[in-house]
């Protein structure tokens, strides 16, 4: 028989929170599902309209809402691959173009929340005061709320671990 150690209540000042954990490897958050899933599911929609028009003999205008319908339908997929990746020496922010920004520049990282109801994003202000709205995590009407939260405090953690020894705030 094999013993396996049990978990004293002393033990558990070793446990990693996110705090003690949030540099030790790099960390990838993409767009989430419910921000990118509407896109595709009206593109396939109006794509399944454009065959219903085509029977009415409007190919012109069944054209470009195939078009349309096909460019909805692509750029939903691609921003599955949108987000933020968190390394020791920057954040690198992947949209159309990949943008890297030394965590040395970051001056803070914000919550950013549009009027409506958009639960909004995550920013970077960097220096000169010039906000970097990050892709991911997003949260829209409440919907990925909880796991929006834990992604912008471990964004936040990751740039005060990170920031360097000689980080200082410009004015």
């Amino acid at each position: 028989l094999h013993s396996f150690p049990t978990r004293r209540s002393s033990d558990l000042g070793n446990v990693m929170t996110l705090e003690d954990g949030a540099a030790e490897a790099e960390v990838k958050i993409r767009t989430p599902r419910h921000a990118w899933v509407w896109q595709l599911v009206l593109g396939v929609c109006w794509l399944a309209w454009v065959g219903a028009m085509q029977r009415e003999h409007r190919v012109l205008f069944a054209l470009l809402m195939l078009f349309v319908s096909g460019a909805m339908v692509a750029r939903a997929i691609w921003s599955r691959t949108f987000g933020v990746d968190l390394t020791r020496e920057a954040a690198i922010v992947r949209r159309f173009r990949t943008r890297s920004i030394p965590w040395q520049e970051v001056q803070a990282v914000v919550r950013y929340k549009p009027g409506g109801p958009s639960g909004g994003g995550v920013e970077l202000i960097i220096e000169g005061g010039k906000p970097v709205l990050l892709p991911a995590p997003t949260s829209i009407f409440g919907l990925g709320a909880a796991q929006f939260e834990t992604d912008y405090h471990r964004i936040d953690q990751w740039w005060l671990a990170h920031r360097g020894e000689y980080w200082r705030h410009a004015r």
